[in-house]
């Protein structure tokens, strides 16, 4: 992981002009999702070969909360699959694999607690790859505005297998019975920085920073639809509430975050995250977390930011 480096975000962060001819809607299946309740974006416009800039709306986050987390991930998310199927004509049949994703976001970022927050979302693909007359990766770079401020900067690269080459990939565990495997208890969620145990995806391990990763299909955010393997984004969800839970009782805020994915999570045997801090700058604070399933990585990811 020491290879990246985060995106910045500039000093003077301000809106760059739309070239765009008109906006167009967002299908719930670009987006991969079987709730509409779920999809973010709302239009996206081609503003020239390579430029796209998408709008997105927020839910208010949960009391306490400048912003969710899980609310930016998704949108990058859901921005560089709606690019990939709609610009790009990446089958919809496809299974899409993470690679990384590393993001910044502004310091003392935060959205309205009481109501809806609109932003927009512009991206360049730096890099198309085909394999035949396919897409086969996007890597892209995604600027996220409010009210013309830059609030976050990603960088990400998308994937994508045809059926076969990924039956192939997967092998047994290419389907599996959803929602069968123990939930072990949740952590208090005050601990983990989230405000209901449905939203808690850790439990208690045998050691202090070790946790077993918990995959609750009731926190529909994070698991809308049967897959069979544990979603990228549950997994930068624990390495969030990890670093949270390393340094309660303090207020952890990070600013810097970049994941790793390494293998698959399987959901049919334990996964493992643990956490260590770091040394890091007068000021900051970093903390590593790393998932393990049956002795080896699966996920990465190291954050950093002021905590209090």
């Amino acid at each position: 992981m020491s290879g990246r480096a985060v995106p910045d975000i500039p000093a003077v962060p301000r809106l760059p002009h739309s070239a765009a001819e008109g906006p167009e809607g967002i299908r719930k299946e670009y987006v991969h999702l079987g709730r509409s309740e779920m999809v973010l974006l709302t239009s996206w416009w081609c503003k020239e070969d390579g430029e796209f800039s998408l709008s997105a709306r927020w839910p208010a986050p949960a009391a306490g909360l400048a912003y969710d987390q899980r609310m930016l991930t998704q949108t990058v998310r859901q921005s560089g699959l709606t690019i990939a199927h709609a610009a790009y004509g990446a089958p919809l049949s496809d299974h899409t694999v993470l690679n990384y994703f590393d993001f910044t976001v502004a310091p003392g970022f935060q959205v309205p607690s009481d109501a809806p927050c609109d932003l927009t979302v512009e991206v360049t693909v730096k890099n198309a790859k085909t394999r035949g007359n396919r897409v086969s990766s996007l890597d892209m770079d995604f600027r996220v505005y409010r009210d013309g401020d830059m609030a976050a900067r990603a960088e990400s690269e998308f994937g994508w297998l045809s059926t076969r080459v990924y039956r192939r990939l997967r092998g047994e565990h290419f389907e599996v019975d959803w929602n069968t495997w123990p939930l072990p208890d949740p952590v208090e969620p005050r601990i983990v920085g989230r405000s209901a145990p449905v939203d808690v995806v850790l439990s208690a391990g045998d050691r202090p920073r070790h946790w077993q990763l918990r995959n609750d299909v009731e926190n529909t955010v994070l698991y809308d639809h049967p897959v069979d393997h544990v979603p990228g984004l549950a997994l930068m969800e624990a390495a969030h509430q990890a670093a949270n839970a390393a340094l309660h009782p303090a207020r952890f805020e990070p600013t810097t975050v970049t994941s790793a994915f390494e293998r698959y999570a399987e959901f049919d045997r334990p996964c493992w995250i643990e956490a260590d801090v770091l040394p890091a700058a007068p000021g900051e604070t970093s903390v590593l977390v790393t998932a393990t399933q049956d002795g080896e990585t699966v996920f990465r990811s190291r954050l950093g930011g002021p905590c209090g």
